[in-house]
């Protein structure tokens, strides 16, 4: 099974109008319950940090008067950690947390590229008037963070999750595979492989005037091809020892709507997807394509980069 030795947590301390908050909001709690459990699964070290993004002039302020308040932010920000140290140590959790100020997304790549952790998990929640479940800071980890990153979605929990990889077969997709049969060994999971395919090119050489039944077969072939390759992905993992098994999904369409689509339609938990992977027999999750899909989707993501991936935060 593949390992994860080192997990850190993204903690939101910011709750209605307030910097500091001690009840943190529902998908920050969600992330924090989800990073326990798996860190007590996998017998891994658990860290949280919370990053306070203080305007000029609030950092201005709280220099100004530090001396005369006798709960300032980092202090309070040190008790709401304290309390989540201690939620872990009653699951039989071993942590530690940091503070830090600077915006929340670096400071967490800063953490995982100096502290080498394996995964960052991160809650989430609609953002602003344009109802996309992943804001910037989220994006921005998706983006430039050199482990895998688990945006989690506080949702009902059911009986048995189900899990789309999505995958070109690159090497990076095989890895993700890999990753969710390896946990679905430890926790049943129902798993989807998809990979989907764009139908544009069809109707480009119908305009060039190739039959309907020629552009049949062709669609056939590749449908064939596609999902063949699909099976010999899936032969490389132990997907037979699993309870429910790995259903195999060839879709027809941009992966940037097919997906999507197939995860709405089949009530799905989990999207694991490359963010940056190498170009497969459709070419798909690079640049572009990659976020256009997570500007769609609705359920929670875990997303992989490449082997060979390096960030490109630096410490100032």
């Amino acid at each position: 099974m593949q390992s994860l030795d080192s997990i850190l947590v993204g903690v939101d301390l910011t709750h209605a109008d307030r910097l500091v908050a001690a009840d943190l909001n529902e998908q920050t709690k969600e992330a924090v319950e989800r990073a326990i459990w798996l860190a007590g699964l996998f017998n891994a070290k658990l860290e949280f940090i919370a990053a306070i993004d203080l305007s000029a002039h609030t950092k201005h302020l709280l220099e100004e008067d530090r001396l005369h308040l006798t709960n300032n932010v980092e202090d309070e920000a040190h008790k709401v950690m304290s309390s989540l140290i201690q939620q872990a140590k009653d699951h039989g959790v071993e942590s530690t947390s940091k503070v830090a100020i600077g915006s929340p997304w670096r400071e967490i790549v800063l953490e995982v590229i100096n502290n080498k952790h394996d995964m960052v998990l991160v809650g989430t929640r609609p953002h602003g008037f344009t109802g996309r479940l992943f804001g910037g800071t989220v994006m921005n980890l998706f983006r430039q963070c050199p482990c895998p990153v688990f945006a989690v979605k506080k949702d009902e929990e059911p009986d048995v999750p189900e899990i789309v990889v999505a995958s070109d077969m690159s090497e990076v997709s095989s890895d993700i595979l890999h990753f969710i049969v390896s946990a679905a060994q430890v926790a049943d999971m129902k798993i989807h492989l998809v990979h989907a395919i764009d139908t544009q090119l069809d109707q480009r050489l119908k305009g060039l005037g190739v039959g309907e039944e020629t552009l049949k077969k062709c669609a056939e072939d590749i449908m064939e091809e596609v999902k063949n390759e699909l099976n010999e992905q899936l032969a490389q993992t132990d997907y037979r020892t699993l309870s429910y098994g790995v259903q195999v999904h060839v879709l027809e369409g941009s992966p940037d709507v097919a997906i999507p689509a197939f995860i709405e339609e089949h009530s799905i938990n989990l999207l694991a997807m490359g963010t940056l992977a190498r170009s497969g027999i459709s070419g798909f999750f690079i640049g572009n394509t990659a976020e256009r899909m997570l500007e769609k989707v609705k359920c929670s993501v875990l997303t992989f980069k490449p082997s060979d991936f390096v960030s490109p935060v630096e410490p100032e």
